[in-house]
């Protein structure tokens, strides 16, 4: 390899309360493993592509060029395929096809190369075919940190027949905006994939259209209104958020990830 990698990174939807994210880094230890170990997170919303796609995206733009395992595989042991993408800025991705890496390739550059793992290269008594983060992703992950090359563990394939992340592009017509709920954050900040550039920088309220229509400031931060009201600003990556000083906007919207919002733009 011609560039030097300097972390793994782990995201999964599997939680701390057992021993499964334990035993997916005990793999990466025993291939011998040097490099440090960052989790992004495992309380990705079980079986939330949407969700766990965009923490993976904002999180892998502040790591070093490294090995990133993603796994929210709500299709584990089926035919679906496991893949390794390795991406401009030198980074692999490996996780399932089910468009989950696809952000964060995206904005580390795009894919450059794509390999679908060689099952066969695996010994089928060994594997789960409920656990093939463990018996199957983090070995490859750990091969790759020890410098074996992504074509001795899979086939190349087209990046084209890659499963898109299943959100669509926002789109603008007519002084409106049509985007998605991405992200539900801990707050209940419903964080959206319509870029914040995109909006006029004059704009004092938009009016946000999820079900229902509300009419909301725009703000530069969280106190920019009073406690309990609503206020949209941009987020810490670059997109539109609404959320609610010392509340939660979530709730009050009744939104969730993958849910249409519109952004009508008003001088008033």
């Amino acid at each position: 390899m011609s560039f030097e990698l300097k972390c793994v990174t782990m995201l999964t939807d599997f939680g701390l309360s057992d021993e499964t994210v334990a035993c997916c880094k005990g793999v990466l230890l025993s291939k011998g493993l040097k490099l440090p170990i960052i989790d992004i997170s495992h309380e990705v919303p079980p079986f939330d592509i949407v969700s766990g796609g965009w923490i993976l995206a904002g999180a892998l733009t502040f790591m070093p060029v490294g090995i990133h395992l993603a796994v929210v595989d709500p299709g584990v042991g089926t035919e679906r395929k496991i893949v390794i993408l390795h991406v401009r800025r030198g980074d692999f991705l490996v996780g399932p096809d089910n468009g989950l890496l696809l952000e964060a390739a995206r904005r580390l550059g795009g894919i450059e190369t794509a390999w679908s793992v060689r099952m066969e290269l695996f010994d089928f008594s060994r594997i789960s075919p409920t656990f093939h983060a463990r018996d199957v992703m983090a070995p490859v992950v750990g091969d790759l940190g020890m410098g074996v090359p992504p074509s001795a563990l899979g086939k190349e394939i087209k990046k084209e027949i890659l499963v898109e992340y299943p959100l669509p592009e926002p789109k603008m017509e007519d002084g409106k905006i049509t985007g998605y709920v991405a992200y539900i954050d801990s707050y209940g900040t419903v964080r959206t994939n319509i870029l914040w550039r995109s909006l006029r920088k004059d704009i004092k309220n938009l009016r946000i259209s999820s079900g229902w229509l509300f009419s909301i400031p725009v703000g530069r931060t969280f106190a920019d209104v009073d406690k309990g009201d609503l206020v949209i600003l941009e987020d810490s990556w670059g997109y539109l958020s609404i959320a609610v000083n010392q509340g939660r906007a979530s709730d009050l919207l009744g939104c969730k990830p993958k849910d249409q919002i519109s952004v009508e733009f008003t001088m008033q």
